[in-house]
């Protein structure tokens, strides 16, 4: 794919421990959720110490982490099948990806549900200022909201998406919830960041309502949500001098449209497991094009156009043109998130330049790492300079402050991923035991950290501690129980043959010193050249 490309054959740890610091930020990552103003309706757990600082780590952390993820998972696609072949490289990913994610669907996700489902009723009604009023509209828990109206509660608080607590209850046809918000006069003119007011989401069609539900993991019944939006109809009726209805204009054949979309494209099916998902996806589609390639004789791309500062040139426009078509929402930053069972194009597309790139970069033949030179400033620039004004150009109104904010955010990405892997090949070309076995245990890590994690962040929720160390504390018990469970549950055992592509029998070194075969995103260990 590259010319001259003679990529050496021993193991790349730098990006062998990037990889697996990409996992394990994850933690970081999903940690800081429900210290989010609002979030708890989405999330299912709201701490009493919120504070909108970690929405903009949240967003400096997503802006990059997978993008890079991608890179590294193509540069281990190209290395596995450069030694192995097409075959054998689709036999892998089909054991160490798809089988774990087939088995992760079983179990995890339905694990997640049930604790969120657990957890999100057990909120504390104390004091009034740290009651998730969204999350108790949401689930109908009438005495959490009369408490809050009693207490003086905001009833035109507004979630990270612009909704009040009306336009939650009418969404999901919350009759007595939406009583007593007009009661406590709540406002019918507040628009979201969607210009939509309360009463425009009594026309939301089922599919789309669904999928919101199950985002964020709310039980409802469609019977019940189009009664409850009935009543609401009359109720808002006799108060109002316009008709308002809880049901599509006639003539409106877009609903069955709109619901078909969000059942194959927006219908949370993987969660937190959506990456997976792409890269069966992007390894199939990387087997066809190696195919078409072959056939085609088509003339190498040479390596200057990868490694050289005339990357950016095409990598940033690139990745900016998908880019241009996510992050609409008023508070959003980086790419959007598709777990649906069919992969949302511009979502897809953007990874898939990602993936691209790793794979074409193995063949550059870069011991040198030209790309990671100068990794500190590149950091410091991405860090300082691209991700604030990036942020600052949330919510564009024109085409072409969407322009720019789209090559804002995409620059910061390219940049930081260039930053740490030059930082990651400075410390960490070589091998160290410690940094292995975190590569080995990220996988198993990043898949079934999410229940766990919320039990802890509901566990300190009340505390009344500084939002920082409960941050801290909760991802370092997380990733500590964890690391025990991979170590006594999991690393000698099928589950961490089936992650992992071997096992280590107790008492045993692994021969770390062996020549081994790189590969690819989740299975970290590598087994001996044949």
């Amino acid at each position: 794919m590259v010319a001259n490309s003679t990529p050496a054959a021993t193991r790349r740890h730098d990006l062998d421990a990037l990889r697996a610091f990409a996992m394990l930020l994850g933690i970081l990552l999903h940690g800081s959720m429900s210290f989010i103003p609002g979030a708890g309706v989405l999330w299912g757990v709201q701490d009493s110490q919120s504070s909108w600082v970690y929405l903009d780590l949240l967003a400096s952390i997503h802006g990059w982490r997978m993008p890079l993820f991608f890179v590294i998972s193509g540069f281990f696609t190209t290395m596995l099948w450069k030694k192995r072949g097409l075959q054998a490289l689709l036999r892998h990913r089909f054991k160490r990806i798809f089988l774990p994610l087939l088995c992760s669907m079983l179990t995890v996700i339905p694990t997640m549900g049930i604790v969120s489902e657990y957890l999100r009723p057990q909120e504390s009604p104390t004091p009034s200022s740290d009651i998730n009023i969204w999350a108790a509209v949401a689930t109908n828990d009438q005495s959490t909201l009369k408490f809050y109206l009693d207490q003086g509660g905001d009833v035109l608080a507004r979630d990270p998406y612009g909704s009040t607590p009306l336009h939650v209850a009418c969404l999901f046809g919350r009759a007595e919830a939406a009583k007593l918000l007009l009661n406590a006069n709540a406002d019918l003119r507040i628009l979201n960041n969607e210009g939509q007011r309360p009463e425009d989401l009594l026309q939301i069609d089922w599919g789309t309502t669904a999928f919101i539900a199950q985002s964020v993991q709310l039980a409802v019944k469609k019977e019940d949500v189009l009664a409850g939006r009935e009543e609401i109809e009359r109720s808002l009726n006799q108060m109002k001098t316009r008709s308002v209805t809880a049901r599509p204009e006639a003539g409106d054949n877009t609903a069955g449209e709109t619901g078909l979309f969000t059942l194959l494209f927006q219908l949370p099916v993987f969660f937190h497991l959506w990456f997976l998902w792409f890269l069966c996806w992007y390894v199939v589609g990387f087997a066809l094009i190696v195919k078409i390639l072959q056939r085609l004789q088509a003339p190498a791309i040479p390596s200057k156009c990868l490694t050289s500062g005339l990357r950016y040139l095409w990598l940033i426009p690139l990745a900016a043109v998908p880019q241009f078509f996510m992050a609409t929402e008023k508070h959003a930053y980086g790419p959007d998130t598709s777990v649906g069972l069919l992969p949302l194009p511009a979502v897809f597309a953007y990874y898939g330049i990602f993936f691209g790139f790793g794979a074409m970069y193995y063949g550059a033949s870069e011991e040198d790492v030209v790309v990671g030179r100068g990794s500190w400033w590149k950091l410091a620039f991405a860090i300082l300079f691209l991700f604030p004004f990036g942020l600052s150009l949330q919510g564009p109104d024109s085409i072409g402050q969407r322009i720019l904010f789209a090559v804002m955010q995409t620059s910061y990405t390219w940049v930081m991923s260039f930053g740490m892997i030059g930082l990651f090949h400075r410390f960490f070309r070589t091998h160290r035991f410690w940094v292995r076995y975190l590569s080995d245990s990220s996988y198993w890590l990043y898949l079934v950290h999410i229940p766990l994690l919320m039990v802890l962040q509901f566990l300190v929720s009340d505390w009344q501690l500084p939002s920082f160390i409960k941050l801290v504390l909760v991802c370092v018990s997380t990733t500590t129980l964890l690391l025990l469970s991979y170590q006594l549950c999991v690393r000698n055992t099928w589950i961490g043959w089936l992650l992992n592509g071997r096992r280590y029998p107790r008492r045993q070194t692994q021969p770390y010193d062996q020549p081994v075969v790189a590969d690819d995103e989740p299975n970290v260990p590598q087994e001996p050249t044949p």
